[in-house]
């Protein structure tokens, strides 16, 4: 059985860029072997601080043989008219190294043409993988690349070695700074120089023995099981966050997980301090009291941490004291700005923001908290909020971001809004207001909770809005992958509001809002227009991916959401436009009838009186004249349409009312169809039957765009 391997190595990579990085080698040797359709067995990846790896086995000695075959000139251009060959046949005859006569004839769209059948012989595995590696090697992104030395390449850190072997046989592959071989190099402190590796298929086994854990699932498993016997010795209990436990497994290549400890008297912090501190600047995991005692209280964080070294068990209490020293210095510095901070009033930090540039010509962060503490008070209203909850809105909104200018969010800033809850609280604020304070910046991400309380809503919406209104007003919207503010992520957070909630809001109110906050504020000479419309679509974009995410349809998305053929919203609604929460209900509503017979055929009778209409709007008579309508199925139209011709023209059914009237509409629209020329010469019946269609598609348009809609 053929074994390849191909190991990159290279000077340590940041954490977070190994794993996209093999996924990408994973795919890049996937797709060379479906390109030259070879059959393997088993395709491991490795990785670790200091190499990339991949491993394919049960390959074949050489491709496929395959037949091919080559399309030569007409018939009509390889004979003469004496039914000889021409110059062209002879030549494709010689190209293509065979005889006139074992040219073929094959006719294509009622034309001959000369084939020549061939047999193209697979290519050695080996001399494949040889050009396909190198190709592999070069063709990994990274979002950052280096230059080192006097070499052209760019990559994400130097290049040291690269193993390519085909069992026991090195497949040379040429870089610009080296050669590959069969020698790879161990663990950086373990083990010493390079180390040969007689045999692909001994890689694994081979670094481990030289003191590295190549498979990122397995040194993570190692990291997991030495922390739950730590937890059993010391009774206690280790938080393991997902992304830092994946982040410390990508940082060492030998783990060994140690336990040490702080002082007691910096416990007196919030645990979001000494949490972030141990988390996010030491990749340290925190102890809390084991899980029996917390049936008698609540969680409590021990002074402990956990750490993982990058070797082995020697000389731990010295890796221990250096660890704690270094936490030490960190908690100390937090301590001093935590009591600092609270010998100044909220008021205070409110006032520093006056001196703090928003954006670039856009105001202070003061002036920002101003438009927010508008918008939220507008959005408090359209939510119907009592007096005194939109006083408390309002003293979220003032509180909201007085804490960017406290000592301990300038050196921590991953904990804006945690320390502005707790300065609040230590300050006597409500409890409503506290939480405000902390939740206005939920949801996060597309996980995330949605804010606690009914308070915060109208600020967490506000806040967001504000930023994607003065980004827009500045012409930064993202591009691409290019997102530097976030903006994405906050309208993904209004639409996990608006609609993950349920609320009533108008998104055309609220854009119109927060345009002209903005405007008025900073005097500014807007296009408000043309702003709006770009919010709105780019809300829009926001809204199908939360309906995406629900399952529901793509083509039932675009129907609720009046998406047209090229990509854009519907002009046809410009009254009282529907609610996201209502087009949401609607979608849902509808998903469950999608696929009956008798939804197709409403949709399909629907359209056509939509597309007859569209088609000659200029026929189309300004009023009905009832005297004309002579066709029994005329009346009958009519008659079905009152319900509909009796309504304000802005008004919508409920998704359920909707759609039994469609049911209800649709044999009489059929049968109008069937039975009536709509476009009968004489002007008067013409124009009265396209009316007739023209009110029925203008009903059905205010609750959804049903040309949307595909059926299988």
């Amino acid at each position: 059985m053929n074994t390849y391997l191909l190991e990159i190595g290279l000077e340590e990579m940041p954490a977070q860029m190994i794993l996209p990085a093999v996924e990408q080698l994973k795919s890049l040797a996937e797709k060379t072997c479906e390109k030259h359709r070879l059959n393997f067995n088993d395709l491991n990846t490795y990785s670790s601080p200091r190499r990339l790896a991949i491993e394919l086995s049960g390959l074949p000695d050489k491709e496929n043989d395959r037949k091919v075959e080559l399309k030569g000139p007409p018939l009509s251009v390889a004979k003469d008219d004496h039914n000889n060959w021409t110059k062209a046949a002879e030549g494709f005859a010689r190209k293509n190294n065979v005889s006139l006569k074992n040219l073929e004839t094959k006719t294509i769209e009622g034309k001959d043409y000369l084939f020549v059948q061939q047999r193209e012989l697979g290519q050695p595995v080996p001399e494949l993988l040889q050009e396909s590696a190198q190709q592999w090697i070069s063709q990994l992104n990274f979002p950052k690349n280096m230059r080192w030395g006097s070499y052209r390449t760019r990559y994400i850190r130097p290049i040291r070695w690269v193993v390519s072997l085909w069992n026991s046989k090195v497949v040379p592959i040429k870089l610009e700074m080296l050669v590959a071989g069969n020698q790879t190099r161990g663990h950086r402190f373990l083990s010493t120089g390079y180390s040969k590796i007689k045999h692909a298929s001994d890689y694994e086994q081979h670094l481990h023995d030289l003191k590295v854990i190549a498979d990122f699932e397995k040194r993570r498993q190692s990291i997991v099981s030495q922390v739950r016997k730590l937890e059993k010795k010391h009774d206690c209990h280790v938080e393991l966050d997902e992304t830092l436990l994946n982040e410390v497994t990508n940082l060492v290549e030998w783990p060994t997980v140690l336990i040490g400890n702080f002082e007691k008297e910096f416990l007196e912090l919030p645990d979001e301090v000494l949490i972030t501190s141990m988390e996010i600047h030491q990749r340290y995991f925190p102890v809390f009291n084991s899980k029996k005692k917390k049936s008698f209280g609540e969680k409590k964080l021990l002074p402990n941490f956990v750490t993982v070294r990058n070797g082995d068990n020697k000389s731990l209490d010295t890796v221990r004291r250096g660890n704690a020293k270094v936490l030490r210095a960190r908690l100390s510095d937090a301590r001093f700005f935590y009591q600092e901070d609270q010998k100044s009033m909220l008021d205070e930090f409110r006032k520093k923001a006056e001196k703090v540039v928003f954006f670039q010509s856009r105001g202070s962060q003061h002036q920002r908290v101003q438009r927010i503490t508008q918008l939220s008070t507008f959005i408090s209203d359209k939510l119907n909020l009592s007096s005194t909850q939109q006083k408390h809105v309002q003293r979220i909104a003032e509180l909201s971001k007085f804490d960017l200018e406290t000592r301990m969010v300038y050196e921590f800033p991953e904990l804006q809004g945690v320390m502005g809850q707790n300065y609040a609280h230590l300050k006597n604020e409500q409890d409503v207001v506290c939480n405000g304070i902390r939740e206005h910046y939920y949801p996060r991400n597309a996980k995330d909770s949605l804010p606690g309380n009914s308070e915060t809503v109208p600020v967490a919406i506000g806040d967001k809005l504000d930023l994607i209104t003065t980004a827009f007003s500045l012409g930064m919207m993202p591009s691409g992958a290019a997102d530097p503010y976030a903006l994405r992520r906050n309208a993904q957070g209004i639409t996990q509001l608006i609609l993950g909630l349920r609320l009533s809001l108008d998104l055309r109110e609220l854009t119109e809002a927060a345009i002209r906050v903005l405007d008025e504020q900073q005097s500014l000479d807007l296009d408000r227009t043309k702003l709006q419309q770009e919010l709105l679509e780019f809300l829009l974009q926001r809204q199908r991916w939360f309906f995406q995410e629900q399952g529901i349809r793509y083509d039932l998305i675009d129907a609720v959401l009046q998406i047209t053929a090229d990509g854009r919203p519907s002009k046809n609604n410009k009254g009282n436009a529907i609610l996201p929460v209502e087009q949401l209900e609607l979608a849902e509503y509808l998903s469950a009838h999608l696929e009956t017979e008798l939804f197709k055929r409403s949709v399909e009778a629907i359209v056509r009186a939509e597309n007859i209409s569209s088609k000659y709007p200029d026929k189309i008579a300004e009023k009905l004249d009832e005297s004309h309508l002579e066709i029994t199925q005329e009346k009958n139209l009519l008659k079905a349409l009152q319900p509909i011709l009796n309504t304000d023209q802005d008004s919508r059914l409920t998704p359920a009312d909707y759609l039994k009237q469609l049911h209800q509409i649709e044999p009489i629209v059929t049968s109008f169809f069937e039975d009536v020329m709509v476009m009968d010469e004489n002007p008067v019946k013409c124009g009265n039957r396209l009316w007739l269609c023209h009110q029925l598609a203008s009903w059905s348009a205010r609750h959804l765009n049903l040309q949307a809609i595909v059926f299988s």
